[in-house]
């Protein structure tokens, strides 16, 4: 059986275009981070739930590139992958796509696990650790994007 990535679909609003007649950067990581809290409800960590069992997803760091101008009303799809995880931490890897399937951006962000009633970093409760290895099992990268892990300095010659 064949499994696709989740896909998260939008469009680029209006409000989200700067001066430069573009998406604004901080923008894209309004769409991740959008794109994030979709991809949790998909494995089960929807508001309703994290309100009813008192768990919830941190992000801990990321790091975005930009690759590709996107304009107003661009139809946008953010694919998600994931690079690695344990109990309690989501090492994911998110490309967003125009119409045309142009690479825009890509997102790489550490997620983490975390109990809302005492505040502090907890395992995955089982039914999500669940859905998330199964979403490994057909969503994890197998060739390691040249974006992953890419370190931000000046090449000198």
């Amino acid at each position: 059986m064949t499994h696709k990535l989740y896909e998260y679909h939008t469009q680029v609003n209006e409000a989200w275009v700067d001066h430069n007649e573009h998406m604004n950067d901080a923008e894209y990581n309004r769409v991740f981070s959008d794109a994030t809290d979709a991809w949790l409800a998909f494995l089960g960590l929807d508001v309703q739930t994290i309100d009813r069992i008192g768990y919830t997803v941190f992000t801990l760091e990321n790091h975005v590139m930009y690759l590709k101008e996107i304009k107003v009303n661009e139809q946008i799809t953010v694919s998600v992958e994931l690079f690695d995880y344990d109990a309690k931490r989501l090492h994911v890897f998110m490309t967003l796509s125009n119409e045309a399937h142009d690479k825009c951006a890509t997102y790489e962000v550490m997620l983490m696990g975390m109990d809302t009633e005492v505040n502090k970093p907890d395992a995955f409760p089982n039914d999500i650790q669940k859905a998330i290895d199964n979403y490994a099992q057909h969503a994890s990268i197998k060739i390691q994007p040249k974006e992953l892990g890419h370190l931000i300095g000046i090449k000198r010659k």
